[in-house]
């Protein structure tokens, strides 16, 4: 279609094993965390090659543990995120009966604008509960989608370099890389000689996503514990209840965690979001 849309997702990730240098041990002090977040993007199809996008979102992030002596302990925080603005190009975008080719390349920038001045017991708080990042950050990626019959294949990388600012007194996030292969197999469709403006078609869908991310700083010094890589299966379903209204969800099972040093590492991410194109 190829349309303007707008998007709402929310996104629930939750952190409850103990790993170290990628192996599994005892959580032995019950440390949680968990990220809930509503976003927002505006899709604007600037040309027939180019499309520029607005992500909007609002977070609630929780931290709970148990400390040495036995008490327990939980911090959380809700606002606005820190904000994206994202542009793609296709460099190919061919459409034939029955048969797509989508090259695309991506670009944008995160802006600094959470708030970073969450704090605890006078402290600043952990980095990983603060609304925002403190820097300004960069992205670049690329997309290839394959359809044909029934099915469609697409694989993405998208890098976040960091870029300047102090960060959340004095931390800062290394840089990332997300990537995935997915399959989409098209199992529903209304048939074509029973035309209604309610015309559904379903698609079920297997992935293989990752997170890579860089070493973390405080104030200049490499934090041992923190980057690696996480690598997901990634089931999911997509209902497009008309051409231009669609549901999704996809649930994200963690099977490699490849983590530096000791670090909670992900149990599930469960993401879910409705699309309207226009």
């Amino acid at each position: 279609m190829g349309g303007s849309a707008i998007r709402y997702d929310v996104r629930y990730t939750e952190l409850s094993r103990e790993y170290s240098n990628g192996a599994r041990v005892a959580n032995s002090t019950n440390m949680f965390e968990s990220y809930f977040t509503n976003q927002l993007s505006f899709i604007y199809h600037i040309a027939d090659a180019v499309t520029a996008s607005l992500i909007v979102p609002y977070a609630h992030k929780n931290e709970s543990f148990v400390n040495p002596i036995n008490s327990p302990f939980a911090i959380s925080n809700t606002g606005p995120v820190d904000i994206s603005l994202l542009a793609r190009y296709n460099l190919i975008a061919e459409h034939s009966f029955g048969n797509t080719r989508i090259f695309s390349l991506t670009g944008g920038v995160k802006f600094a604008n959470g708030s970073t001045s969450l704090t605890d017991q006078g402290q600043p708080a952990d980095p990983d509960v603060q609304l925002g990042t403190g820097t300004t950050d960069f992205f670049a990626g690329a997309g290839y989608l394959l359809g044909f019959e029934n099915w469609s294949l697409g694989a993405d990388l998208l890098g976040g370099i960091r870029g300047f600012g102090g960060g959340a007194s004095g931390h800062v996030y290394g840089d990332n890389l997300n990537y995935d292969v997915t399959a989409r197999y098209r199992i529903y469709q209304t048939e074509v000689n029973r035309p209604s403006i309610f015309s559904p078609t379903v698609f079920a869908a297997l992935g293989i996503r990752g997170e890579w991310r860089g070493y973390e700083l405080q104030d200049g010094v490499r934090i041992d514990n923190s980057g690696g890589d996480v690598t997901y299966i990634a089931p999911g379903i997509q209902i497009f209840f008309t051409p231009t209204i669609s549901l999704d969800a996809t649930v994200w099972v963690p099977f490699i965690h490849a983590l530096n040093g000791d670090q909670l590492g992900e149990t599930v991410k469960i993401l879910s979001g409705a699309q309207i194109v226009f």
